[in-house]
């Protein structure tokens, strides 16, 4: 990731519609603002489009979450893995409160439970050649509808450009207007940050969020290799899995 091109971006949307200073950093890989982790996965439009669903009555009766994940070689499985269990707990409105998990190399296996009730599949691997894209799949079940931010059979994204030149064939595919030229790893966290300042996304509920994902990761791979599922106790307080007011404007 650009940090110059992101924290570019961020001061252009800072200065078009408003919001407190404030700039991304990049720790041990996850991106930040001052102390706060960012979720960009709760930014992605074709996932705040999968929450709609849950909370409009598109989808009634949420039973299974299925959702895969796979990054190039190198790739920090174990953050890869609890991003997918934040959104799991965002999309299924509820805490991870149970994990098993099997892990073979770079890939893990993951069965999980939410504390309504809600069961969760996740598919994580690591083991990519160097110059193939990362990509994820999200698929929601419920006793009335299914909703899959995918198109169906395919893990592939599909690129809107297709360029073939000296250089083999390229792909291009900007998701958002206002941040034209950023990938889209780099155009979700300008996102996050920018919601972040804006005070549309609460820093005490994302770090709290990003605390239960990180917990609830580690415990899957310690959950691998005890052979015996972990549990994780819920504390009543803070709802981290609350819709974030997103910007009208793209």
């Amino acid at each position: 990731m650009n940090l110059t091109k992101m924290n570019k971006g961020l001061d252009f949307l800072r200065e078009k519609y408003g919001a407190k200073a404030g700039e991304i950093t990049i720790k041990d890989g996850h991106c930040y603002v001052g102390a706060t982790p960012l979720l960009p996965g709760r930014m992605e439009r074709k996932i705040v489009e999968l929450k709609k669903m849950t909370e409009n009555g598109t989808l009634e009766g949420v039973s299974t979450l299925r959702f895969a994940s796979f990054a190039q070689k190198g790739a920090d499985a174990e953050a890869l893995l609890a991003k997918e269990l934040d959104l799991a707990a965002y999309l299924g409105a509820s805490d991870v409160t149970r994990v098993m998990a099997v892990a073979n190399g770079s890939a893990i296996n993951v069965l999980a439970k939410l504390a309504n009730d809600v069961n969760v599949s996740v598919e994580v691997g690591a083991g990519l050649p160097r110059r193939e894209a990362a990509y994820d799949r999200h698929e929601i079940i419920a006793k009335r509808g299914v909703a899959c931010d995918q198109t169906v059979d395919t893990h592939t994204p599909h690129a809107s450009i297709r360029v073939s030149n000296a250089k083999g064939m390229e792909e291009f595919t900007d998701v958002d207007t206002e941040l034209f030229g950023l990938t889209y790893e780099e155009v979700w966290n300008v996102r996050a940050a920018f919601a972040l300042l804006q005070g549309r996304a609460s820093a005490k509920v994302w770090k709290a969020a990003w605390a239960k994902a990180t917990k609830a990761a580690a415990l899957a791979f310690a959950a691998d290799k005890a052979k015996a599922a972990k549990t994780i106790a819920v504390k009543k307080g803070l709802d981290t899995n609350q819709s974030i007011k997103v910007s009208e404007v793209r």
